[in-house]
């Protein structure tokens, strides 16, 4: 019998991550091929607004692991072909907190808890309403990956939906009559527009 006492375990983030997101796009209607090009936004906005590279690492890891929540939605709601209904919707509502209380068990992830816990918020336009941030440089962060996620979702194609294209989700979120947006960093969301008019967006997956 092997003695397990004595095998040391250390699994890199990277390699978590790697595995975290080849899980989900084989399970879970590409669901890592989604935080791949999050991250992907991310990184360029905040390259566009000065974000240092300690911050930007952890942005980097945040966006990758932001929706790990979903692990614990039943698969049949996360890969329906079809609009959600409000029961199911609310349902997709916990996955923040799921994604944060499932963070918290590796003390490795644990500076990315909150990327999970608040990347709907938009400045208490969205949800859950009670946000908790470790440290002053996270506010600007999360709020970099709620527009890189939105902007994600938006292009991606669905059952139910086209893909748009790069103009038509910017084009949604700013539509002033959704409040919503509101929430949204307008100084994230000009460094988004620079992205776009130069054509510094190369997302992957979806969009070959």
């Amino acid at each position: 019998m092997i003695d397990m006492t004595n095998i040391g375990f250390n699994i890199k983030i990277d390699e978590f991550t790697k595995f975290y997101i080849k899980t989900v796009n084989r399970n879970l209607n590409f669901l890592g091929t989604h935080s791949q090009n999050t991250a992907v936004i991310c990184e360029g906005i905040a390259k566009i607004m000065a974000v240092k590279c300690p911050e930007k690492k952890l942005l980097k890891y945040g966006a990758l692991l932001h929706d790990i929540g979903k692990l614990f939605i039943p698969a049949e709601i996360l890969n329906a072909g079809r609009p959600l209904n409000f029961t199911e919707f609310e349902i997709i509502k916990t996955h923040p907190v799921l994604g944060f209380e499932a963070l918290e068990c590796f003390e490795s992830l644990r500076d990315v808890r909150t990327f999970a816990l608040n990347h709907h918020h938009r400045n208490g336009f969205g949800y859950p309403k009670h946000i908790i941030y470790d440290n002053e440089t996270e506010p600007l962060l999360i709020d970099i990956l709620t527009i890189a996620d939105s902007f994600s979702a938006i292009m991606e194609p669905r059952v139910y939906k086209k893909h748009a294209s790069e103009i038509e989700a910017y084009k949604i979120m700013t539509d002033a009559a959704n409040e919503k947006n509101n929430g949204l960093n307008p100084d994230a969301m000009e460094a988004l527009q620079y992205l776009i008019d130069n054509k510094q967006i190369r997302l992957n997956g979806f969009f070959n």
